[in-house]
């Protein structure tokens, strides 16, 4: 299917011909407007070969809901995932409001659960589903984490969680010990597929814009959800399959390499305090410096040459020692 900027797909009950729509932002309350039971925001960049499985697993997911789907695409100005949600909350009716990834598929009800879940736990802000892989295994390491701390941050950058990867400070960050058999309270879950009540969306606020295109605008919205003593809840019955990759695929190396550590500083910025942040830089710039040995002998990430992943490296040592942006972050 075509996929057009901020168009609504909206369906009632999982049943009949879809409608589409262009809608302006307005606040809803001032204007008295019919709230849905859920709007599905969906942010792609060049998803088409991920979108259609996506937007196909939708009716059956939400068994007994009246939805809507808003797809923001940023294929023409990559704006980045947190501009487009925000883009695509704005446009939105719903009482509940769904972060989708492309690269998703949705087991069948698995949105009625969720929904189902936070009716019946009103001092719960959001719920994820469980992701799991094309085989259908649980992608826990990737999906539940706590929130990071400089320990944290530094073990990945310095790769001991790689050489020791039974150590108990990642086995908590990573919530290894965490029983899923029930639904189960956690800080800081990927936001793949994520579903909030608009009322604390609009209490908390947008996703900040300055972590783009991609990557830890998530973690940043679930330490301010945290500042404010929102809960957030895994509600493993749901499950959601990610196959993952959407972002990636049409970004170099060399380019992922610099907004992923980027962003990691921006948040250590923003969250760690001017001492731990400092400390993060100077780790990065050891991390990068091992890592652009391990390429110049070959010890480099699959499918990336030696010289790229030399360069990407080198790139990121040169925007640490001139601690990247320094501008005041928001929040």
């Amino acid at each position: 299917m075509a996929i057009n900027t901020d168009v609504i797909l909206s369906r009632v009950d999982g049943e009949g011909p879809a409608a589409q729509e262009r809608r302006g932002s307005f606040p809803l309350a001032s204007l008295g407007v019919r709230m849905t039971d859920l709007s599905i925001l969906i942010v792609t960049w060049n998803s088409e070969r991920w979108i259609d499985r996506c937007l196909r697993s939708i009716p059956a997911a939400c068994e007994g809901l009246e939805y809507e789907v808003v797809v923001h695409d940023n294929s023409d100005n990559n704006i980045g995932f947190a501009a487009g949600t925000n883009r695509a909350f704005a446009q939105s009716h719903g009482r509940y409001a769904l972060l989708l990834n492309p690269d998703c598929e949705l087991a069948p009800r698995a949105l009625t659960q969720l929904f189902d879940f936070l009716e019946s736990h009103p001092h719960i802000a959001a719920a994820v589903p469980l992701l799991v892989d094309e085989k259908g295994e649980a992608q826990r390491e990737f999906q539940l984490r706590r929130l990071p701390t400089l320990g944290t941050l530094a073990a990945e950058v310095l790769l001991l969680d790689k050489v020791f990867p039974r150590n108990p400070a990642t086995a908590r960050y990573r919530y290894r010990d965490l029983d899923l058999t029930e639904p189960r309270k956690i800080e800081q879950p990927a936001a793949a597929a994520l579903l909030i009540r608009r009322d604390v969306f609009e209490d908390v606020g947008p996703f900040d814009e300055q972590f783009a295109p991609a990557w830890f605008e998530d973690v940043d919205y679930c330490r301010r959800l945290a500042e404010r003593h929102k809960e957030v809840w895994v509600v493993p019955s749901a499950v959601v399959r990610h196959f993952g990759g959407a972002s990636l695929e049409h970004m170099p190396f060399g380019r992922f390499v610099e907004v992923w550590y980027g962003n990691m500083g921006r948040y250590a910025r923003k969250w760690l305090g001017r001492g731990e942040a400092q400390a993060l830089r100077w780790i990065i710039i050891g991390g990068m410096m091992m890592r652009w040995c391990a390429a110049a002998v070959g010890i480099k990430p699959r499918g990336v040459g030696r010289s790229v992943a030399m360069r990407a490296y080198a790139n990121v040592l040169k925007k640490a020692f001139g601690r990247w942006d320094s501008s005041p972050s928001s929040s």
